[in-house]
């Protein structure tokens, strides 16, 4: 779903930014690459600090 949701946004011209991420979700993403796709931060604030809010 969140891989479907990045091509959506790319296709767009928009980012997809994933934030607050559970652990268990985190070694999903990592397990499957999809960590290397999404742009997964800390928190927000943390995203916020590179997009702008």
């Amino acid at each position: 779903m969140l891989i479907g949701a990045w091509r959506q946004a790319d296709a767009g011209g928009a980012v997809l930014v994933v934030a607050c991420v559970p652990e268990p979700l985190q070694r999903i993403l990592q397990m499957t690459g999809a960590d290397q796709v999404l742009r997964v931060y800390d928190t927000v604030t943390d995203a916020e600090a590179v997009f702008g809010s």
